[in-house]
This record gives structure tokens, sequence and C-alpha cells, in this order.
């Protein structure tokens, strides 16, 4: 494996998913100076493993892209023990972690599990860049816990962008039977359905562990839902300021909608696989179709949170 020079110019996407996120992430990798590689922390298993499908619709395997970010990072992924880093990912890589890795307290074997366990997201950031002859990286895992151990390392010039809904929006949208087209097995073949009072503990979890970020002075930039889906022109340029980029006039993203070019995400929504223009519209199907019960247990139970993030307890 090679030695890595200087920081990768990393963007965190950070959140819960169901909140817009996958084509805010496009939207972003319509700039040549931006790389969007997908939900990086599923790449180890859904990619490695069961060689599902590139956004390009390649198998991972097969992608020209993916292959080159593996030799250049690991000498070909052949060389990584996806099973290793699995476990490592199980150990370490939770929210119920956060605590114990906001204040650093543990040993000297935590400490280079850590380090063993964020050296192959840098190698592979790093070597992605280089690929795609990119300035920042993209990972839209959302993963809660997966900043605070990239933050960690000095090669990671980290910086997060935290993407919020309303949550009882995300728990209508958690309800409905989506299917993942990648998928390899009728085991996968949908993805995950959450009954509304986990998907609120969810919410509430990820979204508090993501803002702990800031005070732990991980330069972070809040987003809602509402604020890019009524503005996408806009709010790409937000997002490219925060990143230390110069804001652009695209001729990919408008006032409401998003020319999605083929992209090498290695995980995400379905979306993800679609080219083309794609209207950038606010989804409001959850004031009419959530129920009664779970509007009222979404409200009950997330509720200061929610007013702290602008929305109104009455919806």
């Amino acid at each position: 494996m090679r030695t890595l020079v200087g920081q990768v110019s990393t963007l965190f996407i950070g959140g819960v998913g169901r909140s817009g996120t996958t084509i805010l992430e496009l939207s972003l990798g319509t700039d040549p100076r931006v790389v969007s590689l997908g939900e990086v922390v599923h790449l180890w298993e859904r990619c490695l493993i069961e060689d599902e499908r590139c956004g390009c619709g390649r198998p991972f395997s097969r992608c020209p892209f993916w292959t080159e970010v593996g030799r250049r990072a690991f000498g070909g992924w052949a060389a990584v023990d996806a099973d290793r880093v699995l476990e490592l990912q199980r150990r370490h890589d939770r929210t119920v972690r956060t605590p114990q890795l906001a204040l650093g307290a543990g040993g000297r074997r935590w400490r280079a599990e850590l380090d063993e366990y964020t050296s192959y997201y840098v190698r592979l950031y790093a070597a992605a860049a280089e690929v795609a002859q990119a300035q920042v990286v993209v990972d839209s895992s959302k993963q809660a816990s997966l900043p605070h151990i990239l933050r960690r390392d000095p090669r990671v010039d980290l910086k997060v962008l935290h993407c919020v809904r309303d949550s009882r929006a995300v728990a209508y949208s958690w309800s409905k039977k989506v299917r993942r087209p990648e998928a390899r097995d009728d085991e996968r073949a949908e993805m995950t359905k959450y009954p509304p009072a986990v998907l609120a503990m969810t919410w509430v979890r990820h979204n508090l562990v993501v803002d702990l970020l800031r005070l732990l002075r991980v330069p972070l930039m809040r987003m809602r839902y509402e604020e890019w889906v009524t503005g996408p022109d806009t709010a790409l340029n937000r997002v490219l300021t925060f990143v230390g980029l110069s804001p652009r006039d695209s001729d990919q993203v408008g006032t409401t909608w998003v020319d999605i070019p083929t992209v090498h995400t290695c995980s995400g929504n379905p979306i993800r696989f679609r080219t083309g223009r794609v209207q950038v519209r606010i989804d409001e199907e959850w004031r009419h179709r959530l129920t009664s019960r779970s509007r009222w247990l979404m409200t009950a139970l997330t509720g200061p949170l929610l007013v702290s993030y602008g929305y109104r307890r009455k919806a």
C-alpha cells in the first residue's frame, strides 16, 4: 500500500436517510471538482463481499473507476480483508460508542484498532480523489459515529453537512416499500422498513450525535430539506463555499431541477441509478398519508429537537 501525502478534503453527509441526501449528493457530483462516492460505510459488505452494482450500473468488481481506486489505495481489492473491516466496524463504528469516541477514552488496543479502521477510509478517499482528479470527496454514509472516528486522523480535512428533515416526513418515508435494484438476493431486495417508535429514537439519536461534532470543533453546516429542494442551485453553491470551493453557475443544476450524471456511488437510494433531468420539489405526501397515531407518536418523541430545527409541533 502506498504512502499518503497531504490531507484529503472530505465532505461527510450526516443525518437520517430519506432526507433528500441522495439527490443533494448527486447534484454535488455535477461539479468536476467534486467526486461523490455514495455510502462508503456499506462498501465493505455490499460491494466487496456481495458485489452489488455501482451507480454506473456495472457490478462493483467490473467498474473501471472502483477497480482503479482499489489498485491505488490497496494494491487491489483482493488485498482488503472485508471481514476484518466489518469486524472493526461492528466493534467501534456505532452511535452507542460516540461518548467514548468524543472523549478519546480508550487504551492502546482501542486506539490501534481505530487507526486501522480509519486507514481504510483515508486510503480510499485519497485514491478516489486522484482517480477522479477531484479536490473534494463526498461520503454520504450518514452513519453518525463515523465522522467522530474520521476526525481523529489528521490526514482527513473533514467537514460535515448535517441534513435535517421533519421527523414525521422521515417516518412516513421509512414506512414505504422501496426496492433495491442492485440487490443480488431476495433477502436484500427491499430497503429496510422501520416502525415510527424505532425511527423516532433513531432520528433523535443520529441528529444529536451529528450535532455533537460542532462542540468538538468539526466544521459543520446544517441544511434543512426544505432549503435544499426549494433552491437546488443556491443550495449547491452554499455547500461548495462551505468546503472551500468557489461558487459556480451550473448548467446541470437549476432552480427546480438537477441533471443527474453517471456517478460511481457504491451504495445509497435507488435514485442513484437514474441519469438525466430530475425535477426537485417538496414531497409532502406524509401530511395526508401518515396515520394520526404515527404523527402523534413522532411528535411526542421528537418534539423538542424538532422545534429546535425550526419545525412546528403541529403539522
